[in-house]
């Protein structure tokens, strides 16, 4: 009979060190998404700065982009120019739908996903312009932005 209660005793000890053991797993599971997801967070927000600071310091490219975008000049710009203003739409709309995607995920937060989604909602007609690709399932949920009602068109 003692060597049953012993037997009972360690089993059931041993599942509550199983189960605190999935405890803490999942604690620590937790911690560990949400330090991933700001250090993806802050790459991000770096990586951006890096890119429009490099824009910045680039005069000749810098005013390219005030021609284009701010004075729409369109006739000055030449074919060369044209080049470089679709690699850099290229490289918004890469990061725009990287955005998109993280954002499908859960991984960003609501208001940097429609900062992004607005941005790209306002490009769409120039992308088309340009004949940008831009993937379908991406390009759906930008025009469903695009024909919201509390859209702004910059």
């Amino acid at each position: 009979m003692k060597s049953n209660t012993v037997q009972i005793l360690t089993t059931v000890l041993s599942n509550a060190a199983v189960l605190a053991g999935v405890v803490f797993l999942v604690i620590e599971l937790k911690q560990n998404s949400a330090i991933a997801l700001s250090q993806m967070t802050q790459e991000r927000a770096l990586s951006a700065i890096d890119q429009h600071t490099s824009y910045a310091s680039d005069q000749e490219f810098s005013k390219l982009l005030a021609r284009v975008y701010k004075h729409h000049d369109f006739g000055t710009v030449t074919k060369d120019e044209w080049d470089q203003i679709v690699r850099y739409e290229m490289a918004t709309r890469t990061r725009s739908r990287d955005i998109w995607f993280q954002h499908s995920k859960g991984l960003i937060d609501e208001e940097v996903y429609l900062i992004s989604i607005n941005s790209t909602a306002n490009r769409l007609p120039f992308w088309d312009w340009l004949n940008l690709f831009v993937p379908e399932d991406f390009l759906t949920d930008a025009k469903k932005r695009s024909d919201s009602e509390d859209f702004q068109e910059n």
